[in-house]
């Protein structure tokens, strides 16, 4: 599959205007789809925790624009630094939270994908997040994967299609982690939030920036051809 990088390249400067604060009249946008499936970028412009600046997860935007003009899916995605963080505020003090949950009551959705930014220090390539249910005094997990409600498929597909694509890279980081490092479930993430006030499965993709990075050309193109094939997988399977 040919990466159009030039063309991610200039769909990131939405983003990446204003040292990452982005250019945008709105604090995020949503795009409308065709297919049952909706990409979120939260993280695309620097956010604001617990009174600390954090740097954006960088193209994780631009990528996920790309995915919406290739592959038809929906789009929500923060463009504009609002001092807010999107993957972090309570409920009822997180504007992009209330639109999305608004969005995906009002139309066809099946599954949700939450693209977020790892260092590339991590051990791993991408892992994912499913938000598990843990009980508090024993720290036994109770629930592996309740944000993807009844269609526990979804995990193990993206696995299978991340690992086929990245298998013949020489990049050090090739492993698929689930719920290890950051599952999506100790604070007030987007997956955990869409999933308990909606019907729609959610998993969230911590990507390392090794393969966010375009001048790797490699693992770049590996991540977003990826990606496009796991959209259009789950576009067209039976829910």
């Amino acid at each position: 599959m040919n990466i159009p990088i030039n063309e991610i390249k200039a769909l990131e400067t939405l983003f990446s205007d204003n040292q990452y604060n982005g250019s945008g009249s709105e604090a995020f946008i949503i795009e409308k789809g065709t297919i049952p499936v909706m990409i979120s970028a939260p993280h695309a412009v620097n956010q604001y925790r617990d009174g600390k600046l954090k740097w954006a997860d960088r193209y994780t935007g631009g990528i996920a624009r790309y995915l919406h003009r290739a592959t038809g899916c929906h789009l929500i995605c923060s463009c504009m630094f609002t001092k807010a963080d999107p993957n972090y505020d309570p409920p009822g003090k997180n504007p992009y939270q209330d639109a999305l949950r608004g969005y995906l009551n009002n139309n066809r959705v099946r599954l949700l994908i939450d693209l977020h930014g790892a260092a590339r220090e991590r051990e791993y390539a991408v892992e994912m997040g499913t938000a598990p249910e843990r009980d508090q005094a024993s720290g036994v997990c109770r629930e592996e994967d309740p944000s993807l409600h009844e269609h526990p498929f979804v995990a193990p597909q993206i696995k299978e299609i991340l690992e086929k694509n990245f298998r013949d890279l020489t990049a050090d980081r090739r492993e698929i982690w689930k719920n290890r490092l950051f599952d999506a479930g100790d604070q007030n993430t987007v997956t955990k939030f869409i999933s308990k006030n909606t019907d729609v499965a959610c998993i969230q993709l911590e990507i390392n920036g090794i393969y966010r990075d375009p001048e790797n050309e490699k693992e770049f193109s590996a991540l977003v051809a990826s990606l496009t094939e796991i959209i259009e997988y789950f576009a067209f399977c039976d829910w």
